[in-house]
């Protein structure tokens, strides 16, 4: 831990906190065995605000930089390679698990990092060590492996649809990375998973419709139809908590 009040650069405060962080990314990434304790914590947070209120230099604005650095690496050298090496279901767990990773490896660093948060943000009006850190996973990793994530949601879709069994719970899972992605809005949701969502129901169902109304009484159209409108409903309660919009103005 370093000495309070004594003289060191900005080189070897890093030092000290860079080691708290691998330690922190190893811990995440199951590499050890032995849990972080809460006096390492303690040493973690100190490090950094020792940083912070070094005099007569303020190591606030390197340490902020260095956050952004660590946050992005770890995206671009861990988390990416880990994402384009699996396809299919085994790439959408990965995902469910990077995006879960991720969030304790900011939530963690916030901590430790607390100070810049209280207050060299606030005076520079700079975004918050959550923001930038979750915006990041945005970036560099979603915006990547969306599509691919998507495509493979709605195969498992189009299985279910055929009376074969999926794994709804990753599905749900899936569905909760992209309404999380958007940070407090609903834009990512809807923009790279509800709109094809419908759009590929619309595209299944309308020539099945088409064919009923030819084949079939109307009696044994409108059982059809209500069992198919029953799967539908269904499928959308599953994940209604990700849902934002009223799928009744889709329906009816």
């Amino acid at each position: 831990m370093l000495a309070l009040h004594t003289n060191f650069t900005f080189e070897e405060g890093w030092s000290f906190v860079q080691k708290d962080v691998i330690k922190l990314i190893k811990n995440i990434e199951g590499e050890s065995e032995t849990p972080i304790k809460a006096q390492q914590i303690f040493y973690f947070y100190t490090n950094a605000y020792q940083m912070c209120i070094h005099k007569p230099d303020d190591y606030s604005a390197e340490l902020y930089e260095k956050y952004c650095e660590v946050i992005e690496d770890y995206a671009i050298q861990t988390v990416l390679p880990s994402l384009r090496e699996k396809h299919g279901e085994d790439m959408l767990r990965e995902l469910v698990r990077r995006w879960k990773n991720h969030k304790i490896l900011v939530k963690r660093l916030t901590l430790a990092f607390g100070y810049l948060d209280r207050y060299f943000i606030p005076q520079r009006r700079i975004p918050s060590l959550s923001k930038v850190g979750l915006t990041c996973f945005r970036d560099l990793i979603y915006r990547e492996m969306q599509s691919t994530a998507t495509e493979v949601v709605l195969a498992l879709i189009h299985k279910e649809r055929k009376g074969e069994q999926i794994d709804r719970e990753l599905v749900e899972n899936v569905l909760e990375v992209y309404a999380e992605i958007g940070m407090g809005t609903k834009e990512k949701y809807e923009e790279d998973f509800e709109r094809f969502m419908l759009q590929d129901t619309v595209s299944y169902y309308s020539p099945k419709a088409s064919m009923w109304m030819k084949e079939c009484s109307r009696s044994d159209y409108l059982l059809k139809a209500c069992r198919r409108l029953y799967v539908i409903l269904f499928y959308f309660r599953k994940v209604k908590k990700y849902i934002y919009r009223d799928i009744s103005i889709y329906i009816y």
